[in-house]
């Protein structure tokens, strides 16, 4: 069994993706903002207009800022508002709160632009990838494990449209389920019929949630809270959408309940892989907590292989550093520089 990392990478590599026809394309951390102001629809217009004054407001005029930097900046001032003093703060708690609540809708909508517009119009699903439609077809075998750091929904719907007899979404997500899965609403949705047996299915761990997952806030803590897979990730008609995701804070809530579990679910895959193959996923320096979890988890000289799906070099060299422990003088180290070429490549490659 193989276990595959999805980071944004994988998403901005979609064979749709075409700046000529759609110049608002998957974010990336550090191009969050750019790709917001891309967006051409004109209902998100205001949105998108107090989410740049927000930063503004926060970094000055000239802000040279990730996506992250702004999220762990308003968590940290929050923070620091609920220290007592009797000094008058220009910032008020409530206020911040907005900005995270405008700054965590923004993401929907670069979403929803850059993958689920097309045809003049957005639609309820994204456009099919094919080169996600090729890996799930002819590289994902029955089993396997996924970690995905992703909130879109490119590759659940490459699950469920390619995926006969790989993919169970009642199962392969990993919750903690009730007595026949009735804390699971919505599952039928997410997978075909008929889906994949319990003991065969593919797992695909979203350690930072999705736009799909809906939980309600004050039962995320629970062991087993009522979990709706939405069908329409990107898009409601009226108000904010409601979806179930971590962030990207400095203080990911990855330690309680339903994150934990699939935190959890992740490490053990980690631990048992002899293949792992990063897609668009390179390790960022700022997200201490992924790092941690391959550190931990990963068995020592353990992998075959490690293939690394990332163009850029200074990227593959820290993923090589990060997942140093599990390499051996015969480990198979291949490079690759995109998704579309990885997928090209004969699985017997690299899966010995």
């Amino acid at each position: 069994m193989a276990l595959f990392v999805f980071g944004a990478g994988a998403t901005r590599g979609c064979s749709f993706v075409d700046p000529k026809e759609n110049p608002c394309l998957p974010f990336l951390d550090r191009d969050f903002f750019t790709q917001l102001q891309r967006v051409g629809s004109k209902k998100h217009q205001k949105l998108i207009k107090s989410v740049m004054q927000d930063v503004v407001q926060l970094f000055g005029y000239n802000f040279d800022v990730t996506m992250e930097t702004v999220f762990s900046t308003l968590e940290q001032m929050i923070a620091m508002l609920r220290v007592k003093n009797k000094v008058t703060r220009d910032f008020k708690i409530l206020d911040l709160e907005k900005m995270q609540k405008r700054l965590r809708q923004a993401i929907v909508v670069v979403l929803e632009e850059s993958l689920a517009y097309y045809e003049g119009k957005v639609h309820q699903k994204a456009k099919t990838c094919e080169t996600h439609k090729k890996f799930v077809e002819e590289v994902l075998k029955k089993k396997d494990d996924i970690i995905s750091f992703n909130y879109d929904c490119i590759l659940d719907h490459s699950l469920k449209d390619f995926g006969r007899g790989k993919w169970s979404a009642q199962y392969g997500y990993g919750f903690k389920l009730n007595t026949r899965s009735s804390n699971l609403k919505n599952f039928f949705g997410w997978q075909e019929t008929p889906p994949a047996p319990k003991a065969k299915t593919v797992h695909f761990f979203k350690l930072h949630g999705s736009l799909h997952f809906y939980i309600k806030d004050k039962d995320l803590e629970k062991d087993k809270p009522e979990i709706t897979l939405k069908a329409r990730p990107y898009t409601k008609q009226r108000g904010n959408v409601r979806f179930t995701i971590i962030p990207p804070e400095w203080h990911k809530g990855y330690d309680k309940g339903f994150f934990a579990h699939l935190w959890r679910k992740a490490g053990d895959a980690i631990a048992t892989a002899k293949d792992i193959i990063l897609i668009g996923y390179s390790f960022p320096m700022t997200d201490l907590h992924s790092t941690s979890l391959f550190r931990t988890s990963l068995k020592k000289t353990a992998l075959k292989s490690l293939v690394i799906v990332n163009p850029d070099r200074e990227a593959r060299k820290r993923s090589r550093a990060i997942l140093q422990r599990g390499l051996a003088k015969d480990t198979k180290v291949i490079s690759v520089d995109t998704f579309n070429e990885f997928v090209s490549i004969k699985r017997s490659v690299w899966d010995r």
